[in-house]
């Protein structure tokens, strides 16, 4: 049961720097003017959070072909350098959607089924399952979509719960039979997420997960990446690692009814507060109106 716990809310990734296992495809073109600005919104973000770290990569939804690529962190000094190959071990909290996408194909669960997630503390069979708002008495009984928009852990389990009855094998031969093998690095998290925005699986459940993660941001966590300019579906994703330090992240795709671009933006930094939307959510959404503010093959409609 612990590693279905696990499974379902973080990933153990590896950003390797000795290795080459995060090359950008051959037939990629990163995007110089691109890669400057964005390289900018993340150095801009990381010097006000004071952070330790960040990453961000941009994808063309329709080719998976990387336009962007950048790692950026602080060294002895408050300076901000380039660390191409993304050099640290960290673990992300970007699981939720992939987990309740399995659990809809199952049909033994629907988004707009309730679960109660009481004051925010779940223990089950030896874990305890805390909401980042347990402190303030949890949500009580919400929808699993509710539950997605406000990165509801025990809400996301209690989904899993019904769906697999806490077998680990099932989950993972469900997350196999969607052709999800590999979730270790950002950029196959970021490619299952714009598998997710090009209806890769089947269609009613993959549409059902995409308003779902439309809602994430006109209506839950995500809203600091809302934008005026253009429809953003993603997921907010915050983590503590045992140093007591936070990952912030944001993954998801624009323009929400027809992706052209699907981006992943992670922060790691020292101390709280840790708000994935807020930090993470906003330089994703600065990202996505450069590019439909300057890019000429940007389409908005």
């Amino acid at each position: 049961m612990r590693t279905l716990v696990l499974g379902i809310f973080t990933i153990s990734c590896l950003w390797a720097c000795q290795s080459n296992q995060h090359k950008v495809k051959s037939d990629s073109i990163i995007d110089s003017t691109l890669q400057v600005n964005i390289t900018s919104i993340l150095k801009n973000k990381l010097s006000e959070l004071n952070a330790l770290s960040g990453q961000a990569i941009v994808m063309e939804a329709q080719t998976g072909n990387i336009k962007a690529m950048v790692g950026l962190e602080r060294k002895d000094s408050a300076d901000y350098q380039s660390c191409e190959n993304f050099s640290q071990a960290y673990e992300s909290a970007l699981m939720q959607p992939i987990s309740i996408l399995a659990a809809l194909e199952t049909g033994k669960v629907k988004l707009a089924d309730t679960v109660d997630v009481g004051d925010g503390i779940y223990i089950c069979k030896g874990d305890t399952i805390k909401d980042h708002n347990w402190h303030r008495g949890g949500y009580g009984k919400i929808t699993i979509k509710q539950g997605l928009a406000s990165s509801s852990d025990i809400a996301v389990y209690k989904a899993m719960e019904t769906a697999f009855n806490g077998h680990t094998q099932a989950y993972y031969d469900q997350l196999k039979d969607m052709g999800i093998n590999n979730l270790d690095t950002p950029l196959q998290i970021l490619t299952t997420y714009n598998s997710i925005a090009n209806n890769k699986n089947n269609q009613a459940n993959i549409d059902s997960l995409k308003q779902a993660l439309e809602y994430v941001v006109t209506d839950g966590l995500g809203q600091p990446a809302k934008s005026d300019k253009v429809q953003i579906a993603g997921e907010t994703g915050t983590v503590q690692l045992e140093d007591g330090s936070y990952i912030v992240e944001f993954c998801g795709y624009f323009p929400a009814n027809a992706p052209q671009y699907s981006i992943i933006v992670s922060i790691h930094k020292e101390r709280l507060p840790a708000s994935s939307g807020l930090m993470a959510g906003d330089v994703f959404r600065q990202i996505t109106e450069y590019i439909s503010t300057y890019n000429k093959y940007f389409n908005s409609k």
